[in-house]
């Protein structure tokens, strides 16, 4: 890990799901609110994406959309927390579990992906490059 990065952002956790078309605006509003508690419980940065694009620009390459298997009605969501380190994501974590504004966004996350799957979840560290 590099501890020289300016952001201090050495640890990152990936969520990648799939929501159906129609729940769009309701997964759009509910990564605001989410974003809102994550600042409020020091999380170094939270980025939220849709999949833009399911062409694969080169042969030997896969889309992300064909791994976890989305439908022309579904769209690819990718959202990431950004960390210092691992002792600076167990105290966010600890704080976000205390709240009790987590368990309603929680809930309705899951009300919200397609039906039948889950979040699919990493935590990665910076490499020194």
């Amino acid at each position: 890990m590099s501890k020289s990065d300016s952001k201090g952002e050495n640890l990152v956790t990936h969520f990648v799901y799939r929501i159906p078309k129609k729940n769009h605006d309701a997964m759009l509003q509910l990564c605001k609110e989410s974003n809102k508690l994550f600042m409020q419980h020091d999380v170094a940065r939270y980025d939220a994406f849709q999949l833009s694009n399911t062409e694969v620009p080169m042969e030997g390459f896969t889309n992300v959309a064909n791994i976890v298997s989305a439908n022309q009605d579904e769209e690819i969501w990718l959202e990431s927390l950004y960390y210092r380190d691992r002792q600076h994501m167990n105290e966010v974590i600890a704080k976000i579990q205390k709240d009790e504004r987590t368990e309603p966004i929680m809930k309705q996350s899951f009300s919200l992906i397609s039906s039948g799957t889950n979040f699919i979840v990493g935590e990665f560290d910076r490499l020194n490059v």
